[in-house]
């Protein structure tokens, strides 16, 4: 029988450090295919791996928050980063140890930042959308 673990335990380490987020949204990892037929009296039609074109993007949404420590801001756009990205899934709140999937992701570059709105007749917490181009995906998991 298969499990269905929930979506809402996860930690994102950026850097090796833990970057707070509010959700990480969909990515896809994508290839594409040329399909060459054949010749003659054959009806069959040979399918073939073309080398990657397109990168891996996603982004991840947090709340904007004052930089505690003093540190410099991990993810202005333009930034390549030096290690992997990566988002362990749980399925006990607050476990880490043993993630039920895990993506790394390679080669990031954040590309771009978008900003909420700012209303003034409804409160709300201030958020960023930070969107991440990669080279590579691998995901692992039980």
């Amino acid at each position: 029988m298969n499990k269905a673990y929930p979506n809402m335990n996860f930690v994102l380490l950026v850097e090796g450090r833990e970057a707070a987020c509010k959700s990480v949204r969909a990515f896809e990892q994508e290839a594409e295919y040329d399909t060459i037929q054949e010749g003659g009296i054959n009806d069959y039609v040979h399918i073939r791996l073309k080398p990657f074109s397109k990168s891996i993007t996603f982004q991840m949404e947090r709340y904007r928050t004052a930089n505690e420590n003093g540190s410099e801001e991990l993810l202005n756009v333009g930034t390549a980063l030096k290690q992997d990205m990566v988002l362990m899934v749980s399925s006990v709140q607050g476990d880490f140890k043993n993630p039920v999937a895990q993506f790394t992701f390679s080669g990031c570059i954040v590309t771009g930042k978008h900003y909420s709105e700012l209303e003034a007749e409804k409160s709300g917490l201030l958020t960023e959308t930070i969107t991440i181009l990669c080279e590579r995906l691998t995901v692992t998991g039980p």
